[in-house]
């Protein structure tokens, strides 16, 4: 009996070494996930990033000059940290060496969870920027007030966005992953791991079942679509003077310049809502209104078609490289004083 249970504990051991050498995570990765994404919704994707890394969970960095320019926004901002245009900006730091990117930017981020994020990045690992730039997406609107709204809380004064329920299948829900990778990494024996893990199993699927999604894409673009009422618009201008007032909370900031862009179906007067208006409306209700800056695209758009700046069939809009690489990040790059 007892042999019987010793290699049994051998066999689920390796099992588990198989798992975790297969996702390629690390102990140090689901610790930091497991800190941050409590207040932080959630963080990059654990298989895009690098392992041995953990905090490019967050961002990334380029550059050692002394004057900080941090980069925060969903996914619009996400792609300031593709190869590309880490190499664009690498060469904007060759001629500009007083400065240093710190590149925030994660797919679904919103200014309730930039909010978050930017307290952290103060706090906890010491970025205090000087030039902040926000990259505000259209969808940011639907994010808002569909995935982060019940998640959203003010917890000693600062604004925190919790993680999914334990229940969810939302996209980016994360507990079910970080739940069995934290027992993974535990002391305990192999054999309670496996029995966790597959009564996990077990829950995931029976949750899946019945599970209904809430926040789809319908959901997502719907206030783009056909408006908002006026205790939503209210709600989203509460939230952007609640970032510009984290933004400002350091004398150290000198500017927050705030990028909006329009999507295809704006161009085509498919959407009857665009985000800029908000974010002005918001701004002038701002005490900081003289050190936020907004960058528009309109008239830079009037240069391209629309098969020169959108990604082929993308719901969202997302910036083909070329456009993002030779418009986009010029532009925004010209406005840091």
């Amino acid at each position: 009996m007892i042999i019987g249970v010793f290699f049994l504990e051998i066999f689920a051991d390796k099992q588990i070494k198989r798992l975790i050498t297969r996702n390629g995570f690390t102990k140090d990765l689901i610790i930091f996930y497991d800190r941050y994404y409590k207040v932080l919704h959630h963080l990059g994707r654990l298989n895009e990033v690098d392992a041995n890394n953990p905090s490019s969970l967050m961002f990334d960095e380029i550059g050692d000059g002394k004057s900080h320019i941090l980069v925060q926004g969903d996914s619009w901002a996400e792609q300031f940290r593709s190869k590309k245009s880490q190499k664009y900006l690498q060469e904007y730091l060759n001629q500009q060496k007083q400065y240093k990117f710190v590149l925030a930017g994660t797919g679904s981020y919103s200014p309730s969870v930039m909010t978050s994020q930017l307290n952290l990045l103060r706090n906890d690992f010491n970025f205090n920027p000087d030039f902040l730039i926000a990259v505000i997406d259209q969808t940011d609107i639907g994010d808002e007030l569909c995935r982060y709204k019940n998640l959203r809380k003010r917890v000693q004064g600062k604004i925190i966005v919790e993680p999914e329920p334990v229940e969810s299948f939302e996209y980016n829900a994360s507990f079910q992953i970080i739940d069995n990778f934290k027992m993974f990494f535990s002391n305990h024996f192999a054999l309670f791991k496996i029995a966790y893990f597959l009564k996990n199993k077990i829950i995931y699927k029976i949750n899946k079942n019945n599970y209904k999604l809430r926040c789809g894409r319908n959901q997502i673009l719907a206030p783009l679509e056909n408006g908002i009422k006026n205790h939503e618009k209210l709600y989203i201008i509460e939230i952007l003077n609640d970032y510009f007032d984290e933004a400002f909370s350091s004398s150290k900031l000198k500017e927050l310049i705030i990028v909006t862009h329009p999507h295809k179906r704006h161009l085509s007067n498919d959407f009857i809502l665009n985000v800029g208006t908000l974010i002005q409306e918001a701004k002038e209700k701002s005490i900081y209104r003289k050190k936020i800056k907004l960058v528009s695209f309109s008239e830079i758009l009037k240069n391209y078609s629309f098969n020169e700046i959108f990604i082929e069939s993308d719901p969202y809009s997302h910036l083909n490289d070329d456009y993002f690489l030779n418009a986009f990040l010029p532009h925004i790059l010209a406005e840091i004083d």
